[in-house]
């Protein structure tokens, strides 16, 4: 589906991810209870005197992917003063994400602007950690980019494309990322490629764009672990503006403080209270 924004540039985008929110308003993720921490964000995004025009929210949007979690979910995420968009993550399911949407804007894959168009690729497997990209989604992606070549470019997806340091992580990151990368670097008019589910940002230039990575809105894993490490970062979330020639403007901002309940469990994994 496409949605077409009419505003003359610049365009303010807000890039929220890695939700986690679980499917009963008080289970915790290592200690953090999630639905608490993205309506930290998400008063923080409101509280801004920063501009925004549109939110995308870049998958493991909730913990359990079912309807109830997307119900908790989706009770925060219409507190946003804009619209938003989104895409799954390995943690999602879309039959659930699709059932408890209630605008069509939930399900679009291309935003056209006057000078950018926004796509949102999918690279998640039902019930699967790691990311793929579908043929069908390859091919749907190589045609966008081909009608409008006039257009700077945005990506954004779930799993990464290039390993990010964490020994436990980087295989879980996009299984044909070569193919993608061949076609992104064939691109000339790609500006920049962002993904989640790595729990922490990152900057890489390649070429003539940029990939870049976004911290979740509960907990943060650790830079360079060689096995599964939290950092105390507090939630984030990251801002762009995409200028009319191509430039762009990026910041990680930082919300609040990382609460833990004393005494829960610690460790991604763990059956949380």
């Amino acid at each position: 589906m496409i949605y077409r924004f009419d505003k003359h540039e610049p365009v303010h985008l807000i890039q929220i991810t890695d939700c986690h929110v679980h499917n009963e308003r008080e289970r915790l993720l290592s200690g953090v209870n999630t639905y608490d921490s993205l309506a930290q964000v998400i008063d923080g995004i409101n509280g801004c005197t920063k501009l925004a025009d549109m939110a995308l929210v870049t998958g493991d949007l909730t913990h359990e992917g079912d309807e109830r979690a997307y119900t908790l979910l989706l009770e925060q995420l219409n507190r946003l003063p804009v619209p938003f968009f989104w895409l799954p993550g390995n943690h999602d399911h879309t039959g659930p994400m699709g059932s408890t949407a209630n605008h069509e804007r939930l399900h679009t894959k291309q935003i056209i602007l006057q000078d950018w168009q926004i796509l949102l690729l999918d690279s998640h497997v039902e019930d699967e950690v790691a990311g793929l990209v579908s043929q069908s989604e390859l091919t749907w992606l190589a045609t966008a980019l081909l009608e409008h070549p006039e257009k700077h470019a945005a990506i954004f997806v779930h799993h990464p494309l290039l390993p990010v340091g964490c020994d436990w992580l980087d295989p879980q990151r996009i299984a044909n990322a070569e193919q993608l990368l061949t076609l992104f670097d064939n691109t000339p008019q790609l500006r920049f490629v962002c993904n989640g589910h790595v729990h922490q940002d990152t900057t890489e230039t390649r070429l003539h764009y940029q990939l870049l990575s976004t911290p979740s809105t509960c907990i943060q894993f650790k830079k360079n672990s060689a096995d599964y490490a939290e950092d105390d970062l507090p939630p984030g979330y990251r801002r762009f503006t995409l200028h009319a020639d191509g430039r762009f403007d990026t910041e990680i901002i930082r919300v609040g403080e990382l609460v833990r309940v004393v005494g829960a469990p610690r460790g991604y994994s763990s059956d949380y209270d």
